[in-house]
């Protein structure tokens, strides 16, 4: 395990496989890259020697993420190679619309976990934020996903100010009946969030409480300190306290490798260090490490990112 300034350990690789989205979602932050590559990108077989490399380093769960992955063409095949590194956890964030086709062959290649974007259950609702009529096959593409074995599906649902509260039982009703977990996070003001912050942010304090009302027991992640109630239902709901909240980076575990070829220690952070050279025209392994090393040295808290 290495160990960055802050005495955190660096345990996870997420890996942005693209900036595209197939939604046109008002707050998707395409985590902070906003700009389509101008050079090549990282190859399959590239992905899964840098994933070897930061296994022997101690990082044992990797992400893939985007914009939204599924449009990748080789996606299949990078979590393919990716599992053959046997990470403890091998999970992928997206919008849903496409799970239907790919759920089952994603399991085969070694997918074990989804993180499901799903911004409302209200048709119109969702129209207004994704910009797309696409709540029915998102749904169908989460059931899929459910009877595909990639349990437990966590439901990811940005609180937008006078939006969100009025769902919050709908929610918890429709994760219970695939036995999922729920997430709701603040609205950050990174990529298009930028653009609608003011007019959509909401602290979870109300959510928060409702959630508390609801719940038969309360406990915090060691990995990111942030609470997470069980509900009389069963169904786990975590609340994603960023705004003015000291505790938010204080477990941080993760870098970023973006798709051009470059690390980067946090989601608000323009810092980046370059791995191509490690990659081509031969692959260094040592190059590789002390790139992973270098990186986790820059990792410092959100706040001060976004500074």
């Amino acid at each position: 395990m290495i160990m960055d300034r802050y005495g955190r350990l660096l345990k996870e690789l997420r890996i942005i496989v693209n900036t595209e989205c197939n939604l046109s979602c008002i707050y998707c932050h395409r985590e902070g890259i906003m700009t389509e590559p101008n050079v090549a990108c990282l190859t399959p077989k590239e992905y899964e020697l840098i994933a070897e490399v930061a296994s022997r380093l101690g990082i044992e769960k990797f992400k893939l993420t985007g914009g939204e992955p599924l449009l990748h063409k080789d996606i299949v095949g990078i979590v393919k190679l990716l599992a053959n590194v046997k990470p403890k956890d091998l999970s992928l964030t997206t919008n849903g619309t496409l799970l239907s086709t790919y759920a089952s062959t994603l399991v085969n290649a070694g997918l074990k976990r989804v993180n499901i974007s799903l911004p409302s259950l209200n048709r119109n609702t969702y129209i207004y934020i994704t910009k797309t009529d696409s709540l029915e096959q998102t749904i169908n593409g989460i059931k899929v996903a459910y009877d595909a074995g990639l349990k437990p599906i966590t439901l990811n649902i940005v609180v937008l100010k006078g939006i969100t509260e009025k769902e919050y039982d709908k929610f918890v009703d429709f994760a219970s009946r695939i036995e999922g977990r729920l997430r709701f996070i603040e609205l950050e003001p990174i990529g298009m969030g930028r653009n609608i912050f003011e007019q959509f942010f909401e602290r979870v304090d109300k959510i928060t409480k409702y959630i508390e009302k609801n719940s038969i027991k309360k406990y915090i992640r060691d990995e990111n300190a942030r609470p997470v109630y069980i509900l009389d239902n069963g169904v786990e709901v975590e609340v994603i306290k960023w705004h003015r909240n000291p505790m938010f980076c204080a477990s941080c575990h993760r870098v970023r490798l973006v798709y051009d070829g470059t690390l980067r220690p946090c989601i608000a952070s323009s810092q980046t260090i370059s791995i191509v050279s490690c990659l081509r025209p031969s692959i260094d392994v040592i190059c590789l490490e002390e790139a992973f090393i270098k990186v986790n040295e820059l990792r410092r808290p959100f706040w001060l990112n976004m500074r």
